[in-house]
């Protein structure tokens, strides 16, 4: 009876220790679910873990999970502040997780800490290559994209007809039903010139490799925003499209158009 009551002990130990360890690692996650550790929580962590014996090999299924629930916290107003990205810094730290692991988020909270602070009105400042800027003028973006044109496809021959023709006396025939056809022509949108759009303080420019253009701020009439480019019409009534090779950076571009243009104003 002593070696099973034994052995029924130490399942007993494991289950406990399995409940646990769950319970403390879902109190991480709870802790973080805020986007942030506050002291006292870090310390109810720290004692806890080793209470439990833990190690890092058992946090390895929580950490990133943590960290992105902090970062949901963080971005849920659109916009990551300075001092939210210090928290969540001090997370990472805290739970010691590799860059590695949380790779995706921390390229996710760059861009919103870049585009919050355009929001702001702190732009960052770009070098460009090949483009003559001019007194006072800063390059503030940059991004990869082409210009989209309309342009003729193919042209064919359609709608023609003989009719048919009938023998009214020995040489002489009468058709009828027979008209002639019309050219068809087919367009699509496709780029024209490959290149960047540079947006500064002064001027929204498109350096391609056959195409360019540029436009002052306050000579632009009217801005669409699409989710992978933009149409930017001048005073003129002429209106050009350009597509991103990364969609991803839409918002930011639109955002540093309109913080551009805003200051330009003022």
């Amino acid at each position: 009876m002593g070696f099973f009551s034994g052995i029924s002990d130490k399942i007993a130990a494991m289950r406990q220790r399995s409940k646990d360890k769950k319970e403390f690692l879902a109190s991480v996650l709870g802790a973080a679910e805020d986007g942030k550790l506050t002291d006292e929580e870090m310390k109810e962590i720290q004692s806890r873990y080793k209470e439990l014996e833990l190690t890092q090999d058992d946090l390895k299924g929580i950490r990133a999970q943590a960290y992105n629930a902090a970062l949901r916290a963080a971005k849920a107003d659109g916009a990551v502040t300075a001092e939210e990205e210090a928290e969540l810094m001090k997370l990472q730290q805290f739970l010691m997780i590799p860059e590695s692991e949380i790779a995706k988020s921390k390229k996710e909270l760059a861009r919103l800490r870049l585009l919050t602070e355009i929001q702001n009105g702190n732009p960052p400042t770009v070098p460009v290559s090949n483009v003559i800027l001019q007194k006072t003028e800063v390059a503030h973006w940059s991004e990869p994209a082409s210009i989209l044109e309309e342009r003729v496809v193919r042209r064919r021959y359609e709608g023609g007809s003989q009719g048919l023709s009938f023998r009214i006396a020995k040489g002489v025939s009468y058709r009828v039903g027979s008209h002639r056809g019309h050219i068809v022509t087919d367009t699509a949108v496709m780029p024209v010139s490959s290149g960047e759009l540079i947006v500064t303080n002064k001027r929204v420019i498109f350096r391609g490799d056959t195409k360019s253009f540029n436009i002052r701020l306050d000579k632009l009439l009217e801005l669409n925003f699409y989710k992978d480019g933009v149409r930017l019409t001048d005073e003129k009534g002429k209106p050009r499209v350009v597509k991103f090779d990364d969609t991803g950076n839409a918002d930011i571009v639109g955002a540093m158009l309109s913080c551009a243009i805003n200051h330009f104003a003022s």
